[in-house]
Formats: structure tokens, C-alpha cells, sequence
């Protein structure tokens, strides 16, 4: 396919999108893409840790101007820094994903926007951590197929099964948004029935009635948005550990993180549990395409998108 005379030809892609040192260097990004390839505790499908790699190939075939938007998303920025590799982060681990809290700390100090490639979610605690030092109203919107609110899984507390309940209970003013979801076990449904915590599900199968004003309206100002493809239905993305039926389309995501970007100040996100699958890359392209709408949302007025576009 025919790409903007921007793209860089490369045997071996330095950075997503492939773009040149003008919009990709540090000192020019407002961006930064931080790739973790973590899997540990993945209980079905391996494969997460390829994901940031496959990401990144797909990236160099998305087209840089947005149809949408009526912009170039990438002139804001979009720095890429090296992957962040860890150990099993598990219950005697001292500092749970303290070298991604590292790398992302200084990224929120100086008030730029991360977006971690994943790798299994329970990733997204780093990230998590380091933001709610800045913000700490910060609430989270969830997008996936699985609840994910167990204290612990298979023995190990920083298992993805438990990603929900641990990103809850980081907060100082708990507030958690789940939007997709389809998959929770008894033992999920009698805590939060004892609970009763600041927990908003919107469950997959009442779909057709959601209201995207609605779910905003339950987050804070700031919020930091984490995405499991497995939110997705299996039909579009087959390419992840736990794929589930009934899940959102494409339109529905782009829609919601559109609108969230609108109203509310999104300080970080991450993209996290694709296990690409050999010769099918269209999951692949979707992610990388989804990374690309998330930057052009979150930016869209510094670029100078008007009302007309959004």
C-alpha cells in the first residue's frame, strides 16, 4: 500500500509507524510508545510477549493521515524507547513492575502521554503506579472481556486474571470502569456483591443500550485507559489468550475512546494482551491502527482538529 512520503524504508523498523527523527526523536515527541513483551501467568493461549513486535512490523503499513480526523497524527510526536523486560512478578517479588514504574515515571513528570504495548495485563500496574503519583483522582476505564477482580490467581496476586482487583485498590479514590465484559466467576460476583465497590460494569451483552455519555460520566478527570483486545469480539480479534464471543466492534471502541479523550484528560494508556497468530495479520493491524486513533484522539485539538471532525 501507498504510504505518506514520511514513512522510512527499513529492513528492521527502529520505531512504530517508521517514522523519521523529526517526529520521533525525544526532544520533538509528545507521545511515547513503551513496548513490554511481559508474559508470566498467561492460563490459555500463549503468546503475549510477541505482541509488541508484531505491533510494531504492523505499524509500518498504517496509513499516517486519518480519514477521521482529517490530520497526521504522528506531527505530535511519537517517540519510541527500548523494550522494558521482566523477571515473574509474583507475591515475593519486593517492588511489583518496578522497572516499568521506572521507565514511566519520567515520561508522566514531564507531562507527556505513555502507551505501553503489552504483553499480559497485569502490566498495566507499572503504568498505573506511576501515573497515580501525578494524578491521584485518577480513575481507570477497563476495556475487556474478563473482570479480572480475583485478589489472586493460581497463588501469584500480579497474576492478568487479577489485574482488575489490584488496579482498583491502587487507587486513592477508587474508581474503576470495566466496559466489554462477559467472563466473571462466582468468587468475583460474591466480593463485589459484599463490597460494593466503586466498580462500573458495562456488561457485554447489554450492548445495544449502552450510552458512551454515561460511562464517561463515571470517571474522574483523569483517567488512564487500559485495553485488553480480548474486549473485542473474537471475530475481529481472534489473536489473544482468552478470546470471547459477544464482544465490542470496532466502531463501539473507537467511538467510546473518541469521546473519553474529549471530556476527560487521559494521562496514559496501555494496549496489552495480543498473542499474534503466524499468517494472520490482520489482529496485528488492528492493534497497530487502534495505537495510532488513540494518539490522534488525544491530541486531536493541539493538531488543530476542529469541532467539524469530532
Amino acid at each position: 500500500m501507498e504510504r505518506s512520503a514520511v514513512a522510512v524504508t527499513q529492513e528492521k523498523a527502529l520505531n512504530y509507524f517508521g517514522l523519521p527523527e523529526e517526529y520521533s526523536a525525544q526532544e520533538n515527541s509528545k507521545a511515547v510508545i513503551v513496548p513490554v513483551p511481559y508474559e508470566a501467568t498467561t492460563s490459555y493461549g500463549k503468546g503475549t510477549k510477541n505482541g509488541p513486535n508484531a505491533v510494531l512490523e504492523a505499524s509500518q503499513q498504517v496509513e499516517l493521515f486519518d480519514d477521521e480526523l482529517w490530520i497526521e497524527s504522528y506531527k505530535i510526536g511519537i517517540q519510541t524507547i527500548s523494550e522494558v523486560n521482566m523477571e515473574l512478578q509474583n507475591g515475593d517479588t519486593a517492588k511489583p513492575f518496578q522497572k516499568l514504574y521506572d521507565a514511566i515515571t519520567p515520561i508522566v513528570e514531564f507531562g507527556k502521554f505513555p502507551i505501553v504495548i503489552g504483553g499480559e495485563h497485569s502490566l498495566s500496574l507499572g503504568p498505573v503506579s506511576a501515573c497515580v503519583e501525578r494524578f491521584p483522582d485518577l480513575s481507570i476505564l477497563q476495556i475487556d472481556a474478563h473482570a479480572n477482580l480475583r485478589d489472586s490467581y493460581e497463588g501469584n496476586p500480579y497474576s492478568h486474571a487479577s489485574i482488575g482487583y489490584h488496579l482498583y485498590k491502587m487507587l486513592p479514590e477508587p474508581c474503576l470502569t470495566q466496559v466489554g465484559i462477559r467472563n466473571i466467576s462466582a468468587g468475583e460476583v460474591r466480593w463485589l456483591e459484599q463490597e460494593e465497590p466503586n466498580i462500573n460494569i458495562f456488561w457485554a451483552r447489554h450492548q445495544k443500550t449502552w450510552n458512551f455519555h454515561e460511562i464517561v460520566h463515571t470517571l474522574s478527570d483523569n483517567v488512564y485507559l487500559t485495553i485488553d483486545v480480548a474486549g473485542l469480539d473474537s471475530s475481529i480479534m481472534p489473536s489473544t489468550g482468552a478470546p470471547e464471543p459477544g464482544g465490542m466492534n470496532w466502531e463501539q471502541l473507537t467511538e467510546l475512546i473518541k469521546l473519553l479523550c474529549i471530556r476527560k484528560n487521559v494521562v496514559g494508556a496501555d494496549i496489552v494482551e495480543l498473542s499474534p497468530i503466524n499468517n494472520l495479520h490482520a489482529p496485528d493491524f488492528l492493534v497497530a491502527k487502534l495505537l495510532y486513533k488513540i494518539v490522534g484522539y488525544r491530541f486531536a485539538m493541539e493538531l488543530g482538529v476542529t469541532k467539524k471532525y469530532l
